[in-house]
């Protein structure tokens, strides 16, 4: 109400406030707009906003900032707060890193290029941040006259840089069998099948067979699944259908079956005939490097590198 009041002396000026990891909901705020857009004459409500700023994040009420003002947004929290910029962040490498493995889905699946509009949409994060990530990619890219991109070549520097920091780029929770007669893989998939939990995708060495049928490798080690959450606390609760005997594995404890939190907003995970949900081929591919099975990895990217000419 203090920026109304001030914007009521300032005809023709815009007001944004900005909430910087804010823990008023998104919700709760639109039901604050609505209640305070009853009282505050139309003229004032159309030049006044509501931004909040979280992990790189900005979203507004009651419609997201331009490309322009978020970078503009971006700047001014960064020098009042000192926790906008990536460099005060405690996972300054995330938002590079979701990119990169954005430009590299979209490379493999040959999507053509892309606007840094989407892929901020995509990544959930900032203008800034994509500018910084694709700067940083450069000698990667291919530049269109539109402004679109996309990758030229697989950025083979920056992908070991995130296989090396993957533990710190991934959430991962693991789980081990503590029942003495583990189900086998099958038997957990084909229960997962059943289950149809929403969001949980299949990846690892699975949903690289999937994708990649002559992948060299006997057997299964165990179950990789992908889940798309951007909560504080995801939502495994289908573990306990799973398989009940399934715990948190210890440091050193084999785990059975393995999941990875991915955070950004766009699901890249692909849905079959059955209504089953396969992993990207990118987090299958960390997954087998993860495994330590780098001669799998590396037959597995080749076996999806688009080949010189194809589209």
């Amino acid at each position: 109400m203090k920026l109304a009041y001030l914007l009521g002396e300032k005809p023709g000026f815009r007001g944004f406030l900005v909430l910087v990891d804010s823990a008023i909901t998104l919700p709760r705020l639109r039901e604050e707009w609505a209640r305070a857009a009853k009282v505050l004459r139309s003229e004032i409500q159309q030049r006044l906003h509501i931004c909040v700023y979280q992990t790189d994040t900005i979203q507004g009420v009651p419609t997201d900032p331009d490309a322009e003002m978020q970078r503009i947004i971006s700047e001014v929290v960064s020098k009042e707060c000192g926790v906008a910029s990536s460099m005060h962040h405690p996972r300054s490498s995330t938002p590079f890193y979701d990119i990169l493995r954005i430009l590299i889905n979209q490379w493999i699946k040959r999507a053509g290029p892309l606007t840094s509009r989407w892929l901020g949409e995509a990544a959930g994060c900032t203008y800034p941040t994509v500018a910084s990530a694709l700067e940083k990619l450069e000698k990667y890219l291919v530049r269109h006259s539109d402004r679109r991109v996309e990758l030229k070549v697989f950025p083979k520097d920056e992908w070991f840089r995130l296989v090396a920091n993957a533990d710190k780029v991934r959430q991962t929770l693991r789980f081990a069998d503590h029942s003495g007669q583990p189900r086998s893989v099958e038997s957990l998939v084909s229960r997962l099948h059943e289950l149809h939990p929403e969001g949980v995708a299949i990846a690892g060495v699975l949903g690289a067979r999937r994708l990649y049928p002559g992948l060299d490798l006997i057997g299964t080690p165990r179950l990789d699944l992908t889940v798309n959450c951007r909560a504080r606390q995801p939502d495994i609760g289908f573990l306990r259908q799973l398989d009940p005997a399934l715990k948190p594995a210890g440091r050193e404890e084999p785990a059975r079956l393995v999941i990875h939190l991915l955070g950004y907003p766009h699901c890249f995970s692909e849905t079959d005939a059955d209504g089953s949900l396969w992993a990207d081929p990118v987090e299958c591919l960390l997954d087998l490097h993860e495994m330590r099975l780098e001669s799998q990895a590396l037959e597995f990217l080749q076996a999806l590198t688009p080949k010189a000419g194809t589209r």
